[in-house]
C-alpha cells in the first residue's frame, strides 16, 4: 500500500475508533489501529481529532524510515477493511437493519434465480 494512503487510512481508523465504545470485530480493528499509534507516539504526539493532518504526517514520516512499523501497520489496516467490507446488513418491516455486501449465504427474503418459495 502506497505510504500516503497507508497513513490517510490508519488516521482515519484511529479517529474514528476514539468515537466508538469497544465492541464487536469493526470496532475492536479500529481500536488495534488506534492503540498501535498511541503506543508509537506516545510522549511525542496527541492524538486528537482536531489534528488528523498532523497525525498523519507523523505517521508517513514514521513509515518511511521503519519498515517494521509499515507493516504492522499496513497488516492492522488490512484487516479492519476486511472486516467492514464483508458487513452484512438488510432492512425490514420491523425497522431492523442489517447491511448484506460479501455475504456468501442468502439473506431472508433474497430472491434466488427465479426460486420463489410459497
Amino acid at each position: 500500500m502506497e505510504l500516503s494512503v497507508l497513513a490517510l487510512q490508519a488516521v482515519n481508523i484511529a479517529l474514528w475508533a476514539i468515537d466508538k465504545a469497544a465492541g464487536g470485530a469493526l470496532e475492536k480493528a479500529g481500536v488495534d489501529v488506534r492503540d498501535f499509534l498511541i503506543q508509537r507516539f506516545q510522549g511525542k504526539l496527541e492524538i486528537r481529532e482536531s489534528e488528523p493532518k498532523l497525525l498523519e504526517a507523523a505517521v508517513l514520516s514514521e513509515a518511511e524510515w521503519d519498515k517494521k512499523f509499515q507493516e504492522d501497520l499496513e497488516r492492522l489496516v488490512n484487516k479492519y477493511q476486511q472486516i467492514q467490507s464483508t458487513s452484512v446488513s438488510q432492512s425490514t418491516e420491523s425497522g431492523v437493519n442489517v447491511n448484506v455486501n460479501s455475504n456468501p449465504g442468502t439473506v431472508i427474503g433474497q430472491q434466488i434465480g427465479q426460486q420463489f418459495f410459497r
